[in-house]
């Protein structure tokens, strides 16, 4: 309370105006007086000095200090001790890195990070008394602190402080396989920039009982506060700011670590750490493409995510095409609610993005939090840590996407304007395409991606790391494959446990990059499965995707993903969208997707409460392992005197899991037939034995009809139960049934 009433009290006094000459300052007591420098602070911190004459008269208990701000507002002081007497004071108040600087409102450290970032500086004065006394300021301006001899040729000590390891034990460090390990400390000299790997870098080296020697990077990592304001999500430093490691053992026994700091111009300097004991089963719960490469696996068992693009809180677009309301952006407060309710639908998956508007971590400084190219957000940063713990708890995995077209459009959802890589926005470049080409935003790029790799790859909630949504609507044109190539290669290079890392295009699969999408570092593909006016059900675009001879993504041997759909880009008839959500995730099963296709519209799946098709595909895959060299999707022949029905089939030996839609329903939505006599013929040479099939309401996942057949050998007719819009079913060998996952 007391610091916030110190802040009122500052702002309420309002301002004089910046000074450099004299200045004649009414004081505002009991209220806070404030009196602003001309010149900005330089970024090694400063000394304010001025020259201060008090009037017979002025409070008797008249104090004053210094203080400096940040362009967003964080405030720091230092009170000069004892009071302003009368007559004149010749003042020199040091508020550098080094010096007792506290901060108000707040609880972040001060040192060279904070003072490197201040914005404005001057004086402030204050008392207890009611006066409105007129001071004098002479000559208020601000000084580079004073650098004394000794320090100037001495090299400085480099070391790291601080020392604060998890499970640190008498004589060793402990861990758990699977559970995240942590050491922090404090580099001494602290850098400026904190987040400049150049200037600082603090890495470790973990040799794990088997021999492998991992190298991970560090992070700077500032304690953040995050609260519920209401009407948004507050983030508010929390102490000062320190370097850590994040590492998840995967092998049990011990593991020497070494932790390596490098000061610019320095000898790195090597500290070796008690050894780590890590207890527990081996563990490698990440997921990777599968050595069936259509597919995801973690820790051997097949991945086939389910879930929704939650891009961010809301979409405008949304509101304007599919008439729902603006959800409230609330920040992680937003997100878990969301995973809540879609998890209890039935999703293990989301993709969200690093978009400027949601959790960034560079963008123009005058934006709240950003601090422009270089620097990052720090409250972004923490939401990023919250929302990764908690699908990890939720067990969902998170598209992770760490660009947007729009950063580097200057025309398509155009963002350039606004980016701090632009020299308007006091960046380098001239042009969005030199995103893709320029040097230096290739080494910004590269520390932005070793941030991320440091302080969230060792999540088991990231399903991959997609560099770029709809890259081909970006400024990259021809330079697009370089660039790819060059910052995949960097990507996979420094993450410790080898993420997926892939790109995405708009449109449909035919507008997928070849020549990125070979690339070896690539290693899953997504695309958009948007529309105009279609003469076919949505299934066999779905379909098509994946097994089109000529453009089909089956050709890149990779997992392919539809990240976004429903309609066109901008929308379309909700009931055509609603049958396109309802069949998508079956028609992506029998395809041999990796994964569920992404509605875009999420707001109008969780205003409108449509979870069901999420529970139904989800209770249909679940226990179904779709890998195998000898797995595949075939077209079946269905008919029904009630209207043409599409019908495809994901085979297996054994094993067939089989879908089919009424094709009208399927393409235009709305009403369906009845379909009461429709038949599926399954093959044409179907060895003879015993078949179990099992019907599934593909609406409700769950079984409405359990049959079993005694097939004499050749064609196989199945008589489909009565249903309208689609059913589903499974068909077995009745001697494997028991054997196979009960629905």
């Amino acid at each position: 309370m007391r610091v916030l009433l110190l802040l009122l009290l500052i702002w309420a006094a309002g301002a004089a105006e910046p000074s450099g000459g004299r200045v004649s300052v009414v004081l505002a007591a009991p209220l806070t007086t404030r009196v602003t420098a001309a010149q900005a602070p330089p970024a090694a911190g400063v000394t304010v000095v001025a020259t201060v004459t008090v009037p017979a008269g002025a409070p008797a208990d008249l104090g004053v200090g210094a203080w400096l701000r940040d362009q967003h507002g964080q405030w720091f002081q230092r009170c000069r001790p004892g009071i302003l007497t009368v007559g004149t004071t010749n003042l020199r108040i040091a508020v550098g890195p080094d010096d007792p600087v506290l901060g108000e409102g707040h609880r972040a450290g001060w040192g060279p990070a904070s003072a490197a970032t201040m914005a404005e500086a001057g004086l402030f004065f204050w008392s207890a008394s009611a006066s409105s006394a007129t001071i004098q300021v002479g000559d208020l301006h601000l000084t580079a602190p004073a650098v004394e001899l000794a320090s100037a040729i001495v090299t400085p000590h480099q070391r790291l402080l601080d020392l604060d390891p998890d499970g640190a034990g008498s004589t060793d460090l402990r861990g758990r396989t699977g559970v995240r390990w942590e050491v922090r400390c404090r580099p001494d000299p602290a850098p400026a920039n904190p987040y400049d790997d150049s200037e600082f870098a603090l890495d470790a080296e973990i040799s794990e009982p088997d021999g492998t020697v991992r190298r991970i990077p560090g992070f700077f990592h500032q304690p953040m506060t995050l609260a519920d304001r209401g009407d948004a999500e507050s983030a508010v430093p929390n102490g000062s700011g320190r370097f850590a490691i994040r590492f998840r053992p995967a092998k049990p026994g011990r593991h020497a670590v070494t932790l390596v700091a490098r000061w610019a111009n320095g000898t790195p300097q090597r500290l070796v750490l008690p050894s780590l004991a890590v207890s527990g089963p081996p563990w490698d719960g990440y997921v990777r493409a599968d050595a069936d490469p259509r597919f995801f696996s973690a820790d051997g068992k097949l991945v086939w995510p389910i879930g929704v693009n939650l891009r961010s809180i809301n979409d405008v677009r949304s509101q304007e095409r599919m008439a729902t309301r603006l959800t409230p952006s609330r920040g992680t407060i937003s997100y878990a609610a969301f995973f809540d309710r879609f998890t209890t639908a039935g999703c293990n998956a989301f993709e969200i993005w690093l978009a400027s508007w949601n959790l960034a971590m560079e963008w123009r400084a005058d934006w709240p939090g950003y601090q422009g190219v270089g620097r990052y957000h720090p409250g972004n940063a923490e939401r990023l840590d919250r929302l990764l713990d908690l699908a990890e708890s939720k067990s969902v995995r998170i598209n992770v996407v760490l660009n947007n077209h729009g950063q580097a459009s200057p025309k398509s959802d155009r963002e350039w304007p606004h980016n701090p890589y632009n020299a308007e926005r006091g960046g380098r470049l001239a042009t969005a395409q030199e995103l893709f080409t320029d040097p230096w935003a290739e080494a910004m790029q590269c520390r932005v991606r070793r941030y991320l790799v440091a302080r969230y790859a060792d999540s088991p909630a990231i399903l991959g790391w997609k560099l770029w949504s709809e890259v081909n609507l970006t400024a990259g044109g021809d330079t697009l494959p370089l660039w790819h190539e060059r910052a995949a290669l960097h990507l996979a290079g420094i993450d410790p446990y080898r993420h997926p890392i892939s790109s995405h295009w708009s449109g449909d699969y035919k507008v997928a990059n070849p020549a990125i999408c070979n690339l070896p570092s690539i290693t899953y593909v997504c695309i958009d499965a948007y529309h105009g006016r279609r003469e076919q059900p949505f299934s066999e675009m779905v379909a098509r995707s994946m097994l089109d001879p000529s453009r089909g993504l089956h050709q890149y041997r990779k997992p392919g993903l539809i990240t976004e759909f429903g309609g066109n880009w901008d929308g379309g008839n909700q009931e055509q969208v609603a049958a396109e959500h309802a069949s998508a995730g079956f028609a992506a099963l029998v395809s041999g997707h990796a994964g569920a296709p992404m509605l875009w519209w999420w707001e109008w799946i969780d205003q409108g409460e449509r979870w069901s098709p999420y529970a139904a595909v989800s209770a249909f895959q679940r226990g179904e392992d779709l890998r195998g060299n000898d797995a595949s999707s075939a077209a079946l022949s269905a008919t029904s005197p009630a209207g043409t029905l599409w019908a495809r089939a994901w085979v297996r030996p054994g094993r067939l899991l089989g879908y089919v839609l009424d094709a009208a329903w399927g393409t235009n939505g709305g009403e369906s037939r009845s379909h009461c006599s429709a038949e599926i013929v399954v093959g044409t040479a179907i060895q003879a034995g015993r078949i179990q099939v099992d019907w599934w309401n593909a609406d409700r996942g769950v079984v409405v009809e359990r049959t079993t057949i005694r097939h004499p050998g050749g064609q196989l007719v199945l008589p489909v139960p009565a249903f309208r819009r689609h059913v589903a079913f499974k068909m077995s060998r009745a001697s494997d049934a028991a054997e196979s996952a009960s629905p």
